[in-house]
């Protein structure tokens, strides 16, 4: 079990977001593409789904490392290959060469991502550290509404990925202040937890494992559906000629409500569990894709992108609390953002053939569909953190 100290907390956020500069823009992203390089909706999604392409066996890979080497200098190596991709694809020269870039920049962000991750799970009270996570994402998200239309205004595709390029380089400085820790070995873990005293216990262990990979497989379902249609947001927006400027503004408003959304939701799922909200957040984002896919006037893009933005961020601290209760280790938590990541390369592809043929309420509904179906999945890791919870209760009272 770790402690942070609030300096050490805030670095290690600083570095995160650093690394998770592309995947958060993806919306901008995906116009800037267009507008640079003539692209198609389907092509600037191939690009978003070739930073995943990179992200997603990074990040696995990293999450078998995290008890081989210390958490600072993942950070650094990660942060290093980021900042190296994104310096490249501000000069791409064609689309496919920006492909190549951004899978490059995905490798580092898939190496800083699992190590933040598992770090966070082995935390004193890792509801509350995921909570502060994505609650800071509420605050970039805010700078980024008033940061990016100018940027993109002024250097279009050139501008922005040279910003990213900034953001790795000040996580890298973030990074030395940030918390430096090795995962414990499979062994060590054992050792920990001691053995199991019968067969029940064993196959408990055993089951715990299973539940996670469930659970993750159903988060990447989750994120292909989020994934394949927030990369078309600022899409919706401007069908529907909103002004460019604007919509950056309604991001803003996303980004202010996700700041206290996370926080709450720690503060929840550390107390009342995670399968209730779970699936409340699952009905209240289909129903927001609905209104948002199916617009007929600005003020249902004004109501339904703040809401896709916050309900997401409520969402995962109670789920990342709960794969930290199945799996104290961290392991099954720094598995996460590849599943994630694997749902997200297909997504922006899916979403951007699904616009093509079926225009904006069709990838509404096939959103709706598949959100339903990975909440599902993920289930099996809130339920099963929720018995484990009641059933420390009654031997914490015992004591």
């Amino acid at each position: 079990m770790l402690r942070f100290s609030p300096f050490q907390l805030f670095s290690m956020i600083i570095v995160m977001l650093a690394s998770f500069t592309v995947p958060v823009t993806v919306a901008y992203n995906i116009g800037a593409i267009v507008a640079g390089f003539d692209a198609t909706p389907s092509q600037a999604g191939l690009i978003a789904s070739a930073q995943s392409l990179g992200t997603a066996p990074a990040a696995f890979i990293a999450s078998r490392l995290i008890s081989r080497f210390a958490s600072r200098r993942m950070f650094i190596v990660g942060l290093a290959v980021l900042a190296l991709g994104n310096l490249a694809s501000a000069y791409a020269s064609d689309i496919e060469k920006l492909a190549l870039f951004q899978f490059l920049g995905g490798i580092g962000t898939g190496i800083v991502i699992s190590i933040i991750m598992g770090t966070a799970a082995r935390s004193a009270k890792p509801e509350m550290t995921y909570g502060f996570i994505n609650s800071s994402f509420g605050v970039f998200i805010v700078a980024l509404g008033f940061i990016m239309p100018p940027i993109l205004k002024a250097g279009g595709v050139h501008g922005i990925y040279l910003l990213y390029a900034a953001f790795a380089l000040v996580g890298i400085v973030a990074a030395f202040f940030a918390p430096n820790s090795k995962a414990p070995t499979a062994q060590e873990a054992e050792a920990q937890i001691g053995e199991p005293a019968d067969v029940s216990e064993r196959a408990s262990r055993k089951q715990a494992k299973t539940i996670g990979w469930i659970a993750l497989i159903g988060f990447g379902i989750f994120f292909f559906a989020q994934s394949g249609i927030g990369a078309f947001a600022e899409r919706i927006g401007v069908a529907s000629e909103i002004p460019l400027q604007t919509i950056g503004q309604v991001f803003a408003v996303g980004g202010l409500l996700t700041i206290v959304g996370p926080l709450v939701a720690g503060w929840i799922g550390a107390r009342f569990g995670s399968t209730l909200p779970l699936f409340l957040i699952a009905v209240a984002l289909g129903v927001t894709v609905f209104g948002l896919a199916n617009m007929e006037t600005p003020l249902s893009f004004y109501i339904a992108a703040p809401l896709f933005t916050l309900l997401p961020g409520i969402l995962m601290p109670s789920f990342l609390g709960a794969l930290a209760v199945i799996d104290p280790t961290g392991r099954s938590a720094a598995m996460q953002p590849a599943f994630a990541t694997l749902g997200a390369i297909l997504g922006p592809v899916v979403g951007g053939l699904v616009v093509e043929n079926f225009a904006f309420p069709g990838l509404g509904w096939f959103t709706i569909a598949v959100i339903f179906l990975g909440s599902l999945f993920m289930s099996a890791a809130t339920v099963g953190a929720d018995r484990k919870r009641s059933q420390a209760i009654p031997e914490k009272t015992a004591m």
